[in-house]
């Protein structure tokens, strides 16, 4: 097998090209800068990618996340085209692109690739990422980063800002009253993600003509507009549990947060600004005695990369309930979970307090994960591609 990788520094690549270098598979790299929107048309991108495509003899392309101008590639080379997913939802601009039977796209969602299915895109597959625990184990800790990195509790990830607040003030006192209504209901149930199926076309039609005659959005396509919608809903929903649950224990117990923006309104964390996802990150997860996962609220039932990386690095995870997290790992056997604000917290302070049974947890955790590793989920998408296995792999039923 030659596989000719998209090289665009995707957070998963080095692990990718590592474990391709172990298995023995043969391949090249292309880099070439795309920008940050996988939605993009490059005509010079494509005409030049197509020409290294067919001078190569490469039995398939593979690359993190899916691209447009690499599909278009692909599909007028009739080379098959492996794109494995780890944002989610993926770019709406790439819709249009997603249709070629050239396409394998490997999404860790299960929901999101029910949609998909649901909507007549059958080049999509379900299976969970993965991890280098390999490499995660052969990071050492020098004295001074243990003083840096060493907390009670940890959180690496995006506070999250929205349009919410500003769409707000076009709106009438029923569409703030309803959107609020079902942001406060969504943000305390865990398991199951609703707010799509109470957005009802007449209420998102009204609530786009206001915000359009206010000047806040420009015309758009309902379902551009829908996407919109949830997209700032689900953020609000996913910074407030994170503002709450991390205010709270932070006035309780020391707490570093990893991110990029230093927020105001939680005066008593340690803010630490951004780390290295592949170095500082792992080490933040080795050191803190608790790391916390807050998912995304688009990621409706699927394990975050964040999971894989935490129990990766031999870390305590207390994360929220996802279907996918509660169907390979036990809670309080290899991690906890937590289903709700109060619990996460009652949870975080009993752990901080027994400490064997946390060190046990994230033991239990670290080789439970090794099911994930790159090599094992590889195989299985390689398995699809090119032997025809169905569309959800082992590892994700």
């Amino acid at each position: 097998m030659k596989l000719l990788l998209y090289e665009w520094n995707a957070y998963m690549q080095s692990d990718l090209e590592l474990v391709l270098k172990k298995m023995k598979i043969e391949f090249e790299t292309f880099s070439c800068e795309l920008g940050n929107e996988p939605g993009r048309t490059d005509e010079y991108f494509i005409r030049n990618f197509g020409k290294v495509l067919r001078e190569g003899d490469f039995d398939a392309v593979m690359s993190m996340n899916f691209w447009k101008s690499v599909a278009i590639a692909c599909d007028t080379a009739h080379v098959p085209y492996i794109a494995w997913v780890y944002d989610c939802p993926m770019s709406t601009r790439v819709s249009d692109a997603m249709h070629f039977p050239t396409n394998h796209i490997f999404l860790f969602d299960r929901a999101q690739y029910d949609e998909y299915i649901e909507q007549g895109i059958d080049t999509v597959y379900h299976i969970p990422l993965a991890v280098n625990v390999d490499r995660l184990d052969q990071l050492r800790l020098t004295a001074e980063e243990k003083q840096t990195f060493t907390a009670d509790i940890s959180f690496v990830g995006a506070m999250y800002g929205s349009d919410y607040i500003h769409l707000q003030s076009a709106l009438s006192d029923y569409e703030r009253g309803y959107l609020e209504s079902l942001i406060e209901t969504q943000y305390r149930i865990y398991g199951d993600y609703f707010i799509g199926d109470l957005l009802e076309e007449e209420f998102l039609e009204n609530m786009k003509k206001r915000l359009e005659s206010a000047d806040i959005i420009k015309e758009v396509g309902r379902e551009q507009f829908r996407r919109w919608i949830m997209l700032n809903v689900s953020r609000e929903i996913t910074r407030r549990e994170r503002f709450l649950i991390i205010s709270t224990l932070s006035r309780r117990h020391p707490f570093k947060l990893y991110s990029q923006k230093q927020e105001g309104l939680l005066p008593k964390v340690d803010y630490c600004g951004t780390v290295s996802s592949h170095y500082g990150m792992p080490k933040v997860f080795k050191a803190s005695k608790i790391n916390l996962n807050i998912t995304y609220k688009q990621i409706t039932v699927g394990m975050p990369l964040r999971i894989l990386d935490i129990l990766g690095a031999g870390g305590f995870l207390l994360t929220n309930y996802q279907e996918e997290i509660a169907e390979h790992f036990q809670s309080g056997v290899d991690c906890v979970i937590y289903e709700s604000v109060e619990d996460a917290i009652q949870k975080a302070e009993y752990y901080l307090k027994h400490e064997e049974e946390r060190k046990e947890i994230a033991k239990n955790g670290h080789e439970a994960v090794k099911k994930f590793s790159y090599e094992k989920q590889l195989e299985q998408i390689f398995h699809i591609v090119f032997g025809g296995q169905n569309r959800q792999s082992s590892s994700s039923k």
